[in-house]
This record gives structure tokens, sequence and C-alpha cells, in this order.
């Protein structure tokens, strides 16, 4: 049976192999002498489906046809080509994502990478220089498998090596690493690669395929060879010490030392960013200096990590404080010997506002505290021990030779104090005084040696004049108000059926008709043939009490802004106010909208101030056959004044049983109409008056009743003369339990509604007309324990009102 299904698989991958040639000539063709290069993607995929219909793997199927004739170099091929085609078709073409899968590389020893885990990092660590540098969101030391490999990478066990002959002679080989440290390769025999940079492996295997391929030879050869990496088998190294997550990581061939204290988090609080050694073979071949590459870009004791590098992260020997004003700040680690000038250079020197001439050193002595005070020419004398703190303070807000000026000159500012500076040379620096500057006082505002404010008074045109200077000293600050600094602004208001209205900037000579125009001119519905200017009394008014408030002036003007004699003369003042009345005649249109049952249904303007609603139907065309008169309902838009709204919302806020958020300014409410009344006696009380955003919706014929609230069935009916309001509530199951009987009420379809009655003879429900909705109310829930504590405090009181009565009767 295993006889059979070999011969099958292999007259199956046979008569792939001798595709091409069969075709050509249609002859028995040897295995041996196909050309696999020459095979099509087809054919390729023909000989993928044997191989998997007969479940055999890569190795398998390349074993049996090796030993069925075919050459080493038709297997080598044959593997590449099979390869290249599922990863061309499995990936899209993209080789980094095909070599991670080992389905395509069944001989790659391949296992998945260390990822970095989460951890709780401590405060002291996090102040640490250097901690955000392996634990940052923007700055990863992930290792990267997708990146070129350099010529100095040191080959390893399952490192996969392709060689690629052209030229004259064409021959592809894809060999591995051994566990012998040799690559096979065929009719050469092993070459032993273990351990040597790329570079050197390339020349090795290069001088070695020399004996079996003879065009290589010499000073003009005609067949080259070049030589590559694929798939590349990943290290395990073992990170410990003190490390935030010490442990053993997976990372590829191509990693460093970064790379694995990433994963690790990198050192931990008691850990040594200065000292870390990497072990190999039990010895150190090389310690890393992290500042190194943080302060100077250094990487040269980056190195690439081997398969079973350990990493020792050794606690801490020389840490101290750094604080106050400095670029960085925190705690630094310090060798042996360094100095004060070193750690300025790990915490990137000074900021702008820093005192650069001394630093403090507070320094611990094991049992009591010392501080030195070093000076700028100690920096680079003074040698730093483990518990040291520095602080850089800032430099004091404090000008020698600063004086400033403000307010009525062309260039107010700071400006440089020279020796024997006088007010009248600072006003010239400045440009000198604007024409507005109010000439009659000045001020300077002076520190006296007590660091107490001074003022001193001066007169500008004086100074100006020559008549009197003034000696500046260090600090002063120079005052010169403008005469417009010196009183109320002046402006004059307009308000009313202007485009514009509103406060503007009073001039002299300033007109009523000026003020209008600066406003946009007038509304349409502005009144013009009475315009109203108040005025404030002046002062000369208000020194007695008196009732007089204003003075008002009233003027006629035209559209075109021209005015009488007597407007025309009169003069805006300051503080004026300018009223422009409405048109008495004047009214915004409105429109009212008629829906439903009517011939024309839409929106209507309104067209007199008396229209009602039967007006706006009888415009509408009338009433359709199909119109049920009774329900038509009115829904009426209102808008609160500001002062209505803030009310209702100051009531909303007290009353428990409102909801202030609901509250709104503009508010629907539904006005309950007689319709049928309004139709047959136009012009009656009952034929209101539209507004404008009023909504009249006539309904067609309804033919049900609803019944909700406290019943054991809410559900709708259909309408019939003979049923009455108790009817429909037994057809809806009955009254429930908590059902509040007496207060049954009826909303009608036009937005009224009636309630239930009471007298001799029972109860009285309202009528039923379709479209109406039998609401029956629920009782609410009573507490028994508060119903019966209050029973027996009413028992109590008058248990205790009889015995009084009793008494006082004796």
């Amino acid at each position: 049976m295993i006889r059979l299904f070999r011969k099958t698989f292999f007259l199956g991958l046979i008569f792939a192999f001798a595709t091409i040639e069969a075709e050509a000539q249609n002859t028995n063709i040897n295995p041996a002498t196909v050309n696999v290069n020459a095979l099509s993607d087809k054919q390729i995929e023909r000989i993928i489906s044997e191989m998997e219909k007969n479940g055999m793997s890569l190795e398998e199927a390349m074993a049996l046809a090796r030993a069925r004739g075919a050459s080493q170099m038709q297997i080598d091929q044959m593997t590449q080509r099979i390869r290249e085609y599922k990863m061309k078709n499995q990936f899209g073409g993209d080789r980094n994502n095909a070599l991670r899968d080992t389905s395509l590389f069944a001989d790659a020893q391949t296992e998945e990478l260390s990822v970095k885990k989460e951890f709780e990092a401590t405060e002291k660590n996090k102040k640490i220089f250097g901690f955000h540098f392996f634990n940052s969101e923007n700055l990863s030391f992930a290792p990267n498998v997708d990146v070129p490999v350099s010529d100095s990478y040191a080959l390893g066990i399952g490192d996969e090596v392709n060689i690629a002959v052209y030229g004259a002679s064409q021959q592809s080989y894809m060999l591995v690493v051994q566990k012998n440290g040799a690559i096979i390769i065929p009719d050469l025999g092993p070459v032993n690669v273990y351990g040597m940079s790329f570079a050197k492996a390339s020349e090795k295997i290069k001088s070695r395929l020399i004996s079996i391929y003879n065009g290589m030879k010499g000073n003009q050869p005609n067949t080259f060879a070049d030589v590559s990496l694929g798939a590349l088998k990943g290290v395990k190294v073992n990170v410990i010490g003190e490390v935030n997550l010490p442990g053993t990581y997976a990372l590829p061939a191509t990693a460093s030392v970064f790379n694995a204290l990433y994963l690790a988090g990198g050192p931990n609080e008691n850990g040594s960013f200065r000292v870390i050694d990497l072990i190999r073979d039990g010895k150190i071949i090389n310690s890393v200096d992290v500042y190194e590459y943080l302060i100077d870009g250094k990487t040269q004791n980056n190195v690439q990590l081997r398969d079973q590098d350990v990493i020792m992260v050794r606690p801490y020997v020389n840490r101290i404080k750094v604080a106050g004003e400095f670029k960085r700040t925190g705690l630094f680690e310090t060798k042996d010997g360094e100095l004060v000038a070193d750690i300025l250079r790990y915490a990137g020197g000074f900021t702008d506002k820093a005192y650069t001439h001394a630093l403090d050193l507070y320094r611990n002595n094991t049992r009591t505290l010392s501080f030195v005070d070093v000076a700028a020419d100690q920096y680079k004398e003074i040698e730093l021990m483990n518990g040291d703190s520095i602080k850089a303070g800032a430099i004091t807000e404090r000008f020698e030779n600063r004086i400033s000026i403000e307010g009525a000159v062309y260039r107010p500012g700071d400006y440089q104090l020279l020796e024997g500076m006088k007010l009248s040379e600072l006003i010239a620096k400045a440009e000198g005084l604007k024409e507005e500057a109010f000439m009659e006082r000045g001020v300077i505002t002076r520190k006296q040696k007590d660091l107490s404010l001074e003022a001193i008074s001066f007169s500008p045109r004086e100074v100006l004049n020559g008549k009197a200077d003034i000696l500046l000293q260090r600090e002063d600050r120079i005052q010169i108000s403008s005469i417009f600094d010196l009183r109320e602004a002046r402006t004059v208001e307009i308000v009313g059926e202007v485009q514009f209205p509103g406060t503007y900037a009073w001039a002299e000579n300033m007109k009523i008709a000026d003020l209008i125009f600066q406003a946009g001119g007038f509304l349409e519905n502005a009144e013009v043939s009475s315009v109203e200017v108040s005025r404030v009394l002046d002062y000369n008014e208000t020194k007695d009490l008196t009732k007089s408030l204003l003075h008002t002036y009233q003027y006629g003007l035209d559209r075109n802004l021209k005015l009488d004699a007597e407007g025309e003369a009169f003069v805006l003042n300051a503080f004026d106010k300018v009223y422009i009345r409405r048109a008495p005649g004047y009214r915004p249109q409105g429109t009212a909208s008629v829906q439903g049952e009517v011939k024309y249904a839409g929106e209507y303007g309104i067209t007199r101030k008396d229209e009602k609603i039967s007006d706006v139907i009888r415009r509408a065309g009338g009433l359709t056959p199909e119109a049920y008169v009774k329900g038509a309902s009115l829904r009426r838009r209102i808008e609160l004044s500001d002062a209505e709204y803030q009310a209702k919302l100051a009531i909303a806020m007290q009353d428990t049983t409102m909801n202030a958020e609901e509250v709104e300014k503009v508010q629907y409410q539904i006005v309950g109409i007689d319709l049928p009344k309004i139709m047959k006696k136009p012009g009656c009380v009952e034929d209101l008056q539209m507004h404008n955003g009023d909504q009249l919706m006539v309904p067609s014929k309804l033919q049900t009743v609803m019944v909700s609230g406290s019943v054991l069935n809410p559900v709708a009916h259909t309408f019939t003369d003979k049923k009455k309001a108790k009817d429909y509530i037994l057809s809806s199951g009955g009254f429930a339990q908590r059902a509040k009987k007496g207060k049954v009420y009826v909303l009608y379809a036009n937005g009224t509604t009636a309630a239930t009655k009471g007298g001799l003879f029972g109860r009285r429900f309202p009528r039923i007309e379709p479209g109406c909705e039998i609401i029956v109310p629920e009782k609410p829930e009573v507490d028994k324990a508060v119903n019966a504590s209050k029973w027996l405090a009413f028992t109590s009181t008058l248990a205790s009102l009889i015995t009084a009565i009793a008494v006082a009767t004796r």
C-alpha cells in the first residue's frame, strides 16, 4: 500500500516536473533533465496540489524526488520556487510576513518573540534620569525583526544562508547553520560559519565555491556568487539584577542590549544606568553606560546579543539629587571621580533664569548634613559623593539700570538709565509727548532705599519749557496721562427702529441725522415724524436737589435724513440718547396654518388684526365631507417675554412638582375650540382671533375610543353610539384594584376634557365621542406603617381631649 502511494505521488510529481518538455515533445522525459526555473507558476501550483493531496511535507516530497533521480540543484531550485509561490499567494508578496510563518519553513526553528509587559513603577523610579528612556510611549526600543542585517552580524545556529550563483553557471542554495556551526553546500561539504561576522562568512563561502565553479577564478571571472541571509533564528537572553522585569526574553537575532533592557523595563530604583554588564560564556565582554547614549548619543557599546547571553544590572554606587534651575532635574547617577561640572552636563546645563555664579550643595556625612557653597570656579574641582543634593537658584528680579515711561508718549516702554539722565531726556527718547497729553501733571513712582514707594509729581509743560527738570533714578516709573484718560468716555446712544441700535462715540458738532446715519438708517417700520432726544442734566443743574431727571426734545425728519430748521440746528451732547419709535400701524407679518380636512391645506398670511378661525377656514376653501368637525383643535405658539420667562423659571426652581429644565421661552398650548358652533355662527365668542404661528388641525372622521390608565387591559375600541363610558371600561377588563373610579375623565379630540360627576343617583360619566380617550386615574400608594402611626396619634390626642373636658366639667 505504501509503495503504491509513493509511486502514485511520484508519477504526479514527475508529471508536473516534466510538463513543459512533455507539452513540447510529447515524449517521456527524464526528471533529471527538467529545467526547474523554466516551470510556470501554474505548474508549481500543480506540484503543490499533488503534495497536499497525498499529505506529504515539502521535505518528504523532495527526499522522494532525490531518491528517484532528481539532482540536489533541482531539489534546491524546486524548494525555493515552492516557497516563493506560497509567499506570493498567501501573503500578497510580503516576504517579511512570510518569513514569520513557520508553516512555510518546516526546518526553521522560530518561536514567538517576547513583548513588553506593563508594570507599576515607584514614584522614586520615575524621578531617576533614564527611566523614561526605557518606558516612554514615544520612544520605543522594541526589537525590530524587519531591519537589514549589517556586515558585523554574527551568524548563529539556525540562521538561514541564501547563496545565488549567476553568470556562466547558475545555481541557488537555501542552507541552514547546523548545530555543528556549519552549512552543508551540496557537492562541496560543510563550511563552518558559526560566530563569524556576516562579511567574513560571505568571503569564506565565496572562496570555497571557487573549488566547484571554475568560472569564479581569475581576474576576469564569468561566474559570480551573492550571499544573503534569510530567516534568522532568534536568541534567548537572561536579564537579571536590579531591573523592573527580570527574566528570560526571546528576541530577534539582530537585537541589542538596549532591546533587552527595554523589554525588562530598564533598571529599577536601585539599579545602575552607568554599569550594565553583558556576560557571555561566563565572561564580561562589554559594559554599557546608558548615559553615554543619553548625553552624547554614543552607541558603540550597544552590541548585538547572542543566544544565552546574560545582562546583569548591578546596584548603583553613587546617586545625587538635582533640583532648581537646571534643564533636567531628578535623580542622577555618578561614577567615582566625577565632578560638579559633569553633573551640570548630565542635567543639560542651566535654564535661562538660573543664577550661574554659585550652586548650593547639601552633603550627607553619614551622621550629619553639611552645606557647601560651590562657586563657579569650583565646578571642575569638587567631586560628588553618594547622597549629595545640588540646587541652582534663580536670578533676582532686580534691574540695575532700567526706567520706564507710560501713557501719552509716542514710544512708551522700558529705557536704559544713563548716568545723570533727566526726565526731559527720557521724554525726548520716547519721541516726545502726544497732542492729547495732559500737560498740567505727571507722576514719577520711585523706589526708596527701604523699597517703599514714593510719588513725585511734575508739570510736563514746565519740564518741556526747561523751567523744571528731575534727575532720574533706577526703577523710576513715569506716568503721563492723556486728557481722555482723565474723563469719562463720551458716547451717545440710539435705540429703536434703526438697523444697528447701540452706543457710539460722541464727536463735537454731531447732529441727530449723523447718529442715525452711523446706525445704518431707519427700518421700514420706523416712525420718522417724531424723533425724541433725552439729555441728562448738566453739572450746574445737579448742584441742587430737584425733581427733574432729564431734558427731552422732539424733532421731525424724513427718510432721507433731512430735518426741519430747528432740528438741523440741534447738536447732540455727550451721553444723549435718541429714540426712534415704531409706526403705530405696523405689525410684523404673521402666518397661520390649516391642516387636515380642508380643501386647500397649508399656511396663510394673517391679513387683519381681527381675522378669525372661520375666516381662515373660508380662505382654505371650507371643510371637506370627511372632516370630523368636533375633533378640530388649535395649537397656539406662545413666546414668553424675558420677565415672564424669568418669573416662570423662578417658580419652577421652588416648586418640587415642576422641572426647571423643561421651562422654555417658546411654548405651545392646545386650545379647545368648538368648531361646529364657529362654523354655524361665524364671529361668535368661540370664533377666536388667529395669531402668528397658530396651527389649526381638522381631523378626518374618527372611529375609535381609547381607554387608558388604571384598567386591566388598556386598549382602543370601535366607537358606537350605543356604548357609554362605563361600557368601554368594562370592555377593557374593568377597573383595576387601585383605580379612582370617581375621578374618571374624558379627553376629547379637540383638546377639551370632561370629568365624572357625582350625585344622589350615582356617578355620571362624561359623554363619549369618536376619537376621545377615557382616562382612569390611579390611587397613590399608601405607607400602612405611617398611616397606622397617624391614627394612633389621632386617637391618643382625642383621648387626652376627652379626659380634659371631663375634668373641666366636674
